[in-house]
């Protein structure tokens, strides 16, 4: 009920970075995040200081963030020094059903206008070598019109680019000795989980 394993995030979730360093002198270093279509969605300064050893930041973007592979960069004199990429999933369901187009299309399209702050950022891409493709807005564009198993190999697709299976279990019988049964997999969704165990109501009003 309440299990994300994977900590994925969808296009109405809230993003933060943070970051961890090593004890050195004061540094400012540039944040910069970017979306699966290479708009640069926000940029920002942080002053590191010697004894930080954190430091967090929650851009206030606009949503809905656009599903696909975001790019977060920190730079040094405009320097990369460190780049994490992570994943916005597409909603293949909304309100326990089968999304259907119309919220497709309103929940996966990015924020209005490509615009995920006031400030406009897209000066900086040629700066950053950002290249601003049209090539990659168009197929954007399709990708928010895609319901049904077309969706459904859309955000099999995504997750391939940054997961990768560490792990199988068997739903029924199998013939494989080594295979586990997925109820004794802990990270498996068929595996109990006593917090999500609910039942009909009993005398005193419980559900557990």
């Amino acid at each position: 009920m309440f299990r994300n394993i994977g900590g994925l995030m969808g296009p109405m979730d809230e993003t933060v970075g943070m970051q961890k360093w090593n004890k050195g002198p004061n540094v400012t270093v540039t944040v910069v995040w970017i979306d699966p279509t290479n708009v640069i969605a926000a940029t920002y300064d942080i002053l590191i200081d010697a004894s930080a050893e954190f430091t967090h930041y929650r851009p206030p973007l606009n949503q809905p963030l656009r599903p696909g592979v975001w790019n977060v960069r920190i730079l040094h004199n405009w320097s990369p020094v460190a780049e994490i990429r992570f994943l916005i999933v597409p909603l293949a369901y909304n309100k326990h059903q089968p999304i259907r187009q119309e919220d497709t299309l309103r929940l996966h399209n990015g924020p209005t206008k490509n615009s995920y702050m006031e400030q406009s950022f897209h000066g900086l891409n040629p700066v950053l070598n950002i290249p601003v493709s049209l090539a990659y807005v168009e197929q954007a564009k399709r990708n928010a019109a895609l319901t049904g198993p077309e969706l459904e190999g859309w955000v099999d697709g995504l997750v391939g680019e940054l997961w990768e299976a560490a792990d199988i279990c068997a739903v029924g019988l199998t013939a494989c000795p080594v295979m586990q049964p997925c109820a004794k997999s802990p990270w498996s969704s068929m595996s109990p989980d006593p917090k999500s165990q609910l039942g009909g109501p009993r005398t005193d009003g419980r559900i557990r």
